[in-house]
């Protein structure tokens, strides 16, 4: 005869596996839905404005850091993915322009401050130049209307949000992650770059978006790194995808 403590006890451990084995394929089904849904979020926020292929435009750039706060205004033209050029004004006199063109980025000063110089470089890092830690690439596609979401291999919500308004991307054997922030319309407000660890390295806010007939264009952006250093743009005109020669990334003598 089969032992009846013996026969309630595997009873319970079938029943017991078999609960936890159901609540693990609904948990696993739940999370799967969910990152369909945050890569669904994330490829519409890295498509955002993808019709936008060149700009034209002008509007302000107020730079701030613990010793000084400069402000300029700034007139750009720009086409996808690497080409930029953008003049730093001071009451409506050029002082600086920048030209990026794929693979090499040139400054001349229109004040003689210093001669013309180039360097080699595809994306070259604006932290020397605009105080915040971001790449030319970045600084583009804000220009051009887009998000500067970059490629990513996984995106997931953020296990602490129970809203699902926040989504982390992570991109194989890279150190930083990115996390998108939406508001209740939908709209990204912020992106944050994070290393490995965790620790914010720089983040971008968009405070307002302006409706065109083509669309949405974000022109109230904040971009800061953690040393408290930021670079406010308030685009004042932004023309979509105006014919743009290539000679305007070409710099004469004259400037």
């Amino acid at each position: 005869m089969i032992n009846q403590n013996l026969l309630s006890k595997s009873i319970y451990s079938i029943v017991f596996i078999l609960i936890f084995s159901g609540c693990a394929q609904h948990r696993s089904a739940s999370n799967a839905l969910l990152d369909k849904k945050a890569l669904l979020f994330a490829n519409q926020a890295r498509s955002f404005n993808q019709h936008i292929i060149a700009s034209k435009g002008t509007g302000f750039a107020l730079v701030e850091t613990k010793t000084k706060t400069e402000r300029f205004k700034i007139a750009w033209a720009a086409v996808f993915p690497n080409k930029i050029r953008i003049t730093l004004l001071i009451s409506g006199l050029p002082i600086e322009t920048i030209i990026a063109t794929g693979e090499k980025i040139t400054f001349f000063s229109h004040t003689e401050e210093h001669s013309k110089h180039s360097y080699y470089s595809k994306d070259p890092d604006m932290k020397d130049y605009i105080q915040v830690p971001i790449k030319m690439s970045e600084m583009i596609s804000i220009l051009l209307g887009r998000l500067p979401v970059k490629n990513f291999d996984n995106a997931s919500f953020l296990p602490s949000d129970s809203s699902l308004s926040s989504i982390i991307l992570k991109q194989k054997w890279k150190e930083e992650t990115q996390s998108l922030y939406f508001n209740k319309k939908g709209k990204i407000y912020g992106i944050k770059s994070r290393d490995l660890s965790g620790k914010l390295l720089y983040e971008i806010m968009i405070t307002q978006y302006k409706t065109y007939n083509f669309g949405d264009i974000p022109i109230k952006i904040e971009i800061k790194d953690m040393d408290n250093r930021k670079l406010t743009l308030d685009i004042t005109s932004f023309q979509p995808n105006p014919p743009i020669k290539d000679s305007v990334f070409r710099l004469t003598e004259s400037g």
